[in-house]
C-alpha cells in the first residue's frame, strides 16, 4: 500500500486553487485602482501594502488548507469514516478558496458603491453637527448681519437719487 498514492492529483488541484485565488486577489486590485482612478482618488502605496497583507494571509490560508488536506490524505482519514470517493480530493483547501473567490466577488461589486455611500455619510455627519453648532449660527448671523448693513450703505437713499 503506497501512501501517496492520489497526492500528486491533489497537489495539482491545490496548486490550481491557489492561482486561482491569486487571479481574483489581482482582478481586486485593478477593479480598485481603476474605480479609485475615475473617482480621482489618490492611489497610495498603503492600498499595495495592504494588497500584500491579503495576499499573505488568503495564500497562507489556502496553504495550511492544502496542509490539513494533504494529512488527512496521508492518514487516510476518509478510508476511516467510509467516503472513498473524496480520497484524494483536497476539500478542504477546495472550501477555503470558494469561500475566497466569494468575498473577492463581493469586494469587487461594493467597492465603489461603498465609498460613495461612506463619503455622503461623512458630508450628512459634517453638516448636521455645523448646523447644531451655536458657533457656526452665530458667526453666519453676524455675516448676514454684516452683509445687509454693508449693502445698505452703498445704495443711495431715494433724497439723494433725486
Amino acid at each position: 500500500m503506497n501512501v501517496f498514492n492520489g497526492a500528486a492529483n491533489m497537489l495539482t488541484i491545490v496548486v490550481v486553487a491557489c492561482v486561482v485565488v491569486l487571479f481574483a486577489m489581482m482582478l481586486d486590485l485593478a477593479s480598485g485602482l481603476y474605480k479609485a482612478k475615475l473617482r480621482g482618488e489618490i492611489r497610495s502605496s498603503w492600498g499595495l501594502k495592504r494588497t500584500l497583507s491579503k495576499f499573505i494571509a488568503y495564500e497562507g490560508g489556502m496553504l495550511i488548507a492544502a496542509g490539513v488536506d494533504l494529512l488527512m490524505h496521508l492518514s487516510r482519514l476518509a478510508d476511516l469514516f467510509g467516503l472513498d470517493a473524496i480520497y484524494g480530493v483536497p476539500v478542504v483547501t477546495c472550501l477555503v478558496g470558494v469561500f475566497l473567490l466569494v468575498v473577492e466577488f463581493i469586494s469587487i461589486r461594493e467597492k465603489a458603491d461603498k465609498k460613495t455611500k461612506k463619503e455622503l455619510s461623512d458630508a450628512a455627519d459634517l453638516l448636521s453637527k455645523l448646523l447644531s453648532n451655536d458657533n457656526f449660527k452665530d458667526v453666519l448671523r453676524t455675516a448676514i448681519e454684516q452683509s445687509n448693513n454693508t449693502r445698505g450703505a452703498k445704495e443711495p437713499s431715494d433724497s439723494e437719487a433725486a
